[in-house]
């Protein structure tokens, strides 16, 4: 009867804890998830598979690989991801069930709880948690071998292929193995024979497992010492052994450990409090855990980024009311998404900006984001995009190229006419599952110029780009906008780029050079931040120049303006928080409050 109870009880904890983890990473980390897609090119081919099954933890490479490009999709990467952790704590069970006959194993959770910690740094990789489940399942495998001989056999076996197919989670294997072994013997005998026999096999499967990578490595491998026996299938910088992972392998092992001695600490009267209670650490571990050691700021930025990728502009613009951006990601993507639908000139000011939120710089000691050549793109710059994807490929820390970053550089090969270059990173996409038919069609417009005409972004970016050489100077980046401009006057992305470039860093003089452009742009109402930045320049001359008085100026700007000076001078200029609560979404207030570095 207990036993049937104790299997319910297991059966309503796995579904609360698979549950638990689709709430998590449902609503709260998936777009950590979605960025692992856009980080990888599996490509589905037999060529592929055998390329990752030439090296040690290819395998578990290629599987994590394989599952990431469904990613794509967010609900599938949550409940995917769901299920990788929660199956670690299924066939942890397993095997503890195999071990001690029973049912009902708290402790199973602990390796999955780790690993789904692991998981909130976006540095570890899909493929660890899959070997570290097909490690553990491979070890319920070997206690179904009843027969000694065969099970020695079987488990040095397993130890060799599974360290050749998933890497690290081969250590995990061997220790569990070793630990049962000894187990299992102390079970049937403690006379010396039985401890002779308990060295020997223990002696066998070390031997076996220390120097079955030392053996790769001299005669199959050219890697580190540390890869060859982790493999790159855990963390991105797989020269590196993070210590938590390092207690993901020792986890199952200690637990099996744990299991012996409780049977003989615990007694059967406290069995059931020692749970509840267990029951109760676990839940607010898991809790804290995925608070605190969750990157919530990072998630935000990710957010954007991946929202960039998919053309949702509204929805960045969206989420920039409820709460304005604070990190580089978010800001740019908020500016390219004002850009995008027409509302920069009218709305920057409302967003708190700074200088730097146009484009991000590239740093040599970290990755070139992904999104940083996305404003270049838009804006016709595509040598300046090409340039960022290729620094974006050469500085991923696994040396994967990101499929994102591949398609948007055959994108601005296209649009260049490098036909020829275009081709070689279409190959590689047209062997995608999710991108095999955007590629087909971008072959298809490449050999057809009619239809390259009719595709509504790629011709108007090439009309677009920039028929003149000039010096690139990030801090300048102003001049490549002006450049933009000289090629294409029409080109009211770019104008507006730069009329608000020149508004951020206050310089009037460059503003007004290219205020009389506003004719051209065909604006039926000349841009909020542009009427409210020129009656503030009018209020700087003792004589307003007679061209700014062309400029038609709502009345409501002058009467904000008033209302702005009148608080200003009573002390508002001592009180910037209350000023901003009035007039925070003003270009006055960005001037006064808004200091620059040379100011």
């Amino acid at each position: 009867m207990n036993e049937v109870k104790n299997i319910r009880i297991s059966q309503i904890i796995n579904l609360l804890f698979f549950a638990a983890l689709v709430v998590f990473w449902g609503f709260f980390y998936s777009a950590h998830l979605v960025q692992k897609e856009q980080m990888q090119l599996f490509l589905l081919s037999f060529g592929y598979l055998k390329e990752h099954l030439a090296y040690q933890g290819g395998f578990a490479v290629y599987l994590g690989e394989f599952f990431s490009q469904f990613f794509l999709f967010k609900w599938i990467a949550v409940v995917l991801t769901s299920f990788f952790i929660y199956q670690i704590s299924y066939a942890t069970q397993k095997v503890l069930a195999q071990l001690f006959k029973a049912n009902l194993f708290l402790l199973a959770y602990v390796p999955a709880i780790v690993y789904h910690f692991l998981l909130l740094d976006k540095y570890y990789q899909l493929s660890g948690i899959i070997a570290v489940g097909l490690g553990i399942w491979t070890l319920s495998f070997y206690l179904m071998i009843k027969q000694p001989l065969r099970r020695y056999l079987g488990g040095l076996t397993l130890i060799i292929g599974s360290y050749w197919l998933l890497g690290g989670a081969y250590i995990l294997l061997l220790l569990s193995i070793i630990i049962i072994e000894v187990i299992l013997q102390f079970r049937n005998t403690i006379k010396k024979p039985g401890i002779q026999k308990v060295i020997a096999v223990v002696s066998v499967y070390l031997f076996v497992g220390i120097l079955t990578p030392l053996l790769c490595r001299k005669f199959f491998l050219i890697d580190t010492m540390l890869r060859s026996y982790i493999s790159a299938a855990y963390y991105q910088f797989s020269f590196l052994l993070p210590t938590p992972l390092l207690l993901v392998f020792l986890s199952l092992p200690v637990l099996i450990l744990v299991y012996v001695f409780k049977q003989k600490l615990i007694p059967v009267k406290a069995l059931k409090p020692v749970q509840v209670i267990f029951a109760f650490v676990l839940v607010i571990g898991f809790v804290w855990g995925s608070n605190k050691l969750a990157d919530f700021n990072e998630e935000t930025e990710l957010n954007y980024e991946n929202l960039v990728n998919q053309q949702k502009w509204e929805q960045i613009i969206s989420l920039a009311e409820q709460k304005t951006p604070e990190g580089r990601k978010g800001k740019l993507a908020l500016s390219l998404a004002l850009a995008k639908t027409g509302q920069m000139a009218n709305r920057l000011f409302a967003f708190s900006p700074s200088v730097n939120d146009f484009f991000i710089p590239f740093n040599i000691h970290g990755m070139a984001p992904l999104i940083a050549n996305e404003p270049y793109f838009y804006l016709g710059l595509s040598n300046f995009s090409k340039m960022l994807c290729i620094e974006t490929i050469e500085s991923t820390p696994d040396e994967k190229s990101p499929v994102r970053v591949v398609k948007r550089f055959a994108e601005n090969c296209i649009i260049d006419g490098q036909y020829a270059v275009a081709q070689k990173q279409l190959w590689y996409l047209k062997k995608t599952l999710f991108y095999s038919t955007w590629a087909k069609n971008a072959q298809n417009v490449i050999h057809n110029e009619v239809l390259f005409n009719e595709h509504p972004l790629w011709i108007k970016l090439r009309s677009q780009k920039v028929k003149d050489d000039f010096y690139f100077q990030f801090e300048r980046n102003d001049l490549a906008l002006v450049s933009l401009l000289r090629s294409n006057p029409q080109n009211k992305m770019a104008y507006e780029y730069l009329m608000c470039w020149y508004l951020l860093h206050k310089d009037f003089d460059e503003f007004l050079k290219y205020l009389p452009l506003t004719n051209t742009m065909e604006y039926a109402v000349l841009p909020q931040a542009f009427q409210e930045a020129i009656v503030y320049i009018k209020t700087l001359f003792p004589e307003v120049p007679e061209g700014l008085n062309e400029y038609k100026i709502d009345q409501d700007v002058y009467t904000n303006l008033n209302k702005y000076a009148e608080e200003f001078q009573q002390g508002g200029f001592n009180n910037p928080e209350e000023m901003k609560k009035r007039f925070g979404e003003t270009y006055w207030y960005y001037v006064h409050f808004t200091k620059l570095e040379d100011e």
